[in-house]
């Protein structure tokens, strides 16, 4: 804070700074009176002005430091090529830092307001809402892993050996796209959550990973289609600095250019099984990247899908090797217990566990319960939806702790349970809803 100094400046010379200049650009005024005298008073004054120099900056610069972004990294440039081989990094990539430029303090990238959901889209809560806060400084993000831990993390994580093929997939379908699109209803308790984001599906992280400022993405994905399309969204990426660019890539004219890129990314076998993928998604996800970007567009909800630093928060995870994709099944004892065991061993929680909708179309059996409960949390973030009406999805929010809670008490076999509704019971759709812990009485 600036401080007010009311002591009268000498008569002979004055050292001081013009109203509106900025910190640094010290005007010097000096009235001499007798050339001896003004020589001598000339040096005195330059070295009281030497008190402002760069090396003890103002109260108000050092104010603007103290208030620049925690999370910073050195100049990086992302170039294309294979996506299996993480790149190492001398700091995590963050929302406040754009792959691709200096790292020089910056401002957070754009986002929406909280309470920019309308009244008929609001909040549902259950226990409380919005989820208490972990006490600490006041918005002050978890400080970033180092990038040493994070690619030795990354390196385990992708050397487990995957689940088998599921015999079916759900409904004999491939869900090479969401069709959620409030992700924002998560929000603002998914802001800055910052380390380990594990989650299921094909798109729906590259949305809400800027927002939590998430330094390691983990997929586990039972369709090994799904998996593989990570791997094609990244070479993409790679090669398109702009989001508008990456957007071209998955429509009709951008299909030549897309071909090329992802044949130089990929060698035999894997090249042809990703082109194959390629053509077999692109309409799909080229109609998901439309509508997405329409509806948060309509929302005014600040979305990688529009703003060019979320844009490049999400390629940098590519670029670095901080996008894992493994195909897993959460119900049978596999490849999720191994994560978490790997996790663990290398010390990193899980601030955010985003499920989806899978929960839907299974029973809460003993290993889905322990793979949920070996999983190390940390003032953990767990997110999931259940279809709702009209047309779209129930947004459901809960601590780590609470979900936990439910995952040790007996008779607790549904998700249903959990929300306090019945299977079949219809849920408004748009709406979110906070979850707590199960009752007391622990009832079946």
């Amino acid at each position: 804070m600036k401080t007010e100094d009311n002591t009268p400046p000498p008569r002979t010379r004055e050292c001081g700074r013009r109203e509106g200049r900025g910190a640094g650009n010290i005007e010097r005024d000096f009235v001499v009176t007798d050339p001896v005298r003004g020589l001598i008073g000339t040096l005195l004054a330059l070295a009281a002005c030497s008190a402002q120099s760069p090396e003890s900056p103002p109260d108000g610069t050092r104010a603007r430091v103290a208030e620049a972004p925690l999370h910073a990294a050195p100049e990086r440039r992302i170039a294309p090529g294979a996506r299996d081989v993480p790149q190492p990094t001398l700091a995590t990539p963050s929302p406040h830092t754009s792959a691709g430029a200096p790292a020089s303090p910056s401002p957070s990238p754009q986002r929406d307001p909280p309470g920019s959901t309308s009244p008929s889209e609001g909040d549902r809560s259950g226990s409380t809402s919005p989820l208490a806060p972990t006490p600490g400084p006041a918005n002050a993000p978890p400080p970033p892993t180092s990038a040493a831990r994070l690619d030795a993390l990354a390196l385990a994580l992708r050397a487990l050996d995957p689940d088998p093929a599921p015999e079916h997939t759900t409904n004999d379908k491939h869900y090479l796209v969401s069709n959620e699109r409030r992700h924002d209803l998560f929000r603002p308790e998914l802001d800055d959550k910052g380390g380990v984001l594990l989650g299921v599906g094909s798109d729906q992280s590259y949305v809400m990973a800027p927002w939590a400022g998430t330094e390691l993405l983990v997929i586990v994905d039972f369709d090994e289609k799904v998996v593989d399309l990570h791997s094609v969204h990244g070479a993409l990426m790679g090669a398109a600095p702009t989001v508008e660019e990456f957007r071209r890539l998955w429509s009709p004219e951008g299909v030549p250019d897309a071909h090329a890129v992802l044949a130089d990314a990929f060698e035999e076998p894997t090249r042809t099984q990703r082109l194959e993928l390629y053509d077999q998604a692109r309409e799909w996800v080229d109609k998901r990247l439309r509508r997405l970007a329409a509806r948060y567009e309509e929302l005014g909800v600040h979305s990688y899908l529009d703003t060019p630093q979320q844009y490049r928060f999400v390629t940098a995870l590519h670029a670095r090797g901080r996008v894992v994709a493994l195909r897993g099944d959460f119900t049978r004892e596999g490849v999720l217990r191994r994560v978490a065991d790997t996790l663990r061993a290398h010390g990193q929680p899980v601030k955010v566990l985003y499920l989806s909708n899978i929960e839907q179309y299974f029973a809460y059996r003993k290993p889905f319960k322990q793979n949920m409960q070996a999983l190390p949390f940390d003032d953990t973030l767990v997110l999931r939806t259940l279809p709702g009406r009209p047309a779209g999805f129930h947004y459901i929010l809960q601590s780590g702790e609470d979900f936990l809670a439910w995952m040790r008490a007996p008779k607790v076999w549904s998700v249903y349970r959990i929300r306090g509704f019945v299977k079949g019971e219809p849920l408004d759709a748009h709406q979110r809803f906070v979850a707590g812990p199960p009752p007391d009485d622990r009832e079946g």
